[in-house]
């Protein structure tokens, strides 16, 4: 059974925010793919960190203004780029000041039924993982969905459809049933084929306690589906101590264009399998990541 609050809507705003990175242009292409898929608005939105807030021995305005006057400038090539995508009512935002992610999380709150597009470097040591700062904790903090964009994801605006294979990763935890409705509404708008995937890290597995659990999450996605099914193309049980290498492998061997994870909403980054899968996923990921957090 789907918790209550889970129940979603197909979202109706798209905010991209980019910081002129590599992978804030792939973010963007992934952007503008989503609001055409959903027919949403979008907007691109950039937190502008030169803001004079000291005194400085020497004036710095002119500096910060030429800074400011070349973001503007990328800031309207991103929405020409938009356009080209077909994304003809694409709008900008500068905000000046404070903590990017703050800043980015104020603007989601005050959106109805929005969805966050952000890229990150996901840069990291042997043992884990690190997701930009920013991109981390917009993920982990966010009330509505956010699509995460790592750093193996090329996309180019317009070469592909949008969603042609969804990658649903699941531990059946209520956490990640949460995400099962706006995973119902991006087929909709988007006929794909769907995977639905446990890792399992039992050795001591029951392959009908494993088969049990996959029939809740059918029932789970008929009940979300309403006025078109929402069957899955095949069900797929893997076993191994490395639950995010596992999902990366299985993405890349379906040929995946987006991955589906459930997380937990809470004070540290706690995904909803383990505290290291979901950012691991995304640091490797060849495709865009969609979280729901419950």
């Amino acid at each position: 059974m789907i918790p209550a609050s889970a129940k979603s809507l197909p979202p109706q705003h798209i905010i991209a925010a980019v910081d002129f990175s590599l992978a804030s242009a792939a973010a963007l292409a992934i952007a503008c793919e989503v609001a055409r898929t959903f027919r949403a608005s979008l907007t691109i939105l950039h937190i502008f960190e030169y803001v004079v807030q000291h005194a400085y021995t020497i004036p710095v305005d002119w500096m910060v203004s030429t800074i400011r006057k070349e973001l503007t400038e990328k800031l309207n090539d991103a929405k020409r780029t938009a356009a080209q995508a077909g994304i003809l009512n694409a709008t900008t935002v500068m905000l000046d000041g404070g903590i990017p992610s703050e800043a980015i999380l104020s603007v989601l709150r005050r959106s109805p039924r929005a969805l966050a597009v952000i890229g990150t470097h996901a840069t990291g040591g042997m043992e884990r993982f690190l997701l930009g700062s920013t991109a981390e904790d917009v993920l982990r903090r966010a009330e509505c969905p956010v699509i995460t964009v790592g750093p193996h994801v090329q996309c180019n605006v317009g070469v592909k459809p949008c969603f042609r294979k969804v990658l649903f990763a699941t531990d059946f935890s209520d956490a990640s049933l949460a995400a099962i409705p706006l995973t119902v509404a991006v087929r909709a708008f988007s006929p794909a084929a769907m995977r639905v995937l446990h890792v399992s890290q039992n050795a001591n597995y029951k392959s009908a306690e494993e088969e049990e659990r996959f029939a809740a999450v059918h029932q789970a996605l008929a009940a979300a589906a309403a006025s078109r099914p929402a069957t899955p193309d095949e069900y797929v049980l893997l076993h191994g101590s490395d639950v995010s290498q596992a999902v990366v492998n299985e993405a890349e061997r379906y040929g995946a264009d987006l991955i589906v994870l459930g997380v937990r909403r809470a004070s540290a980054f706690t995904p909803h399998l383990a505290p290291r899968i979901a950012f691991q996923t995304i640091a490797a990921a060849p495709c865009p990541v969609l979280t729901m957090s419950s």
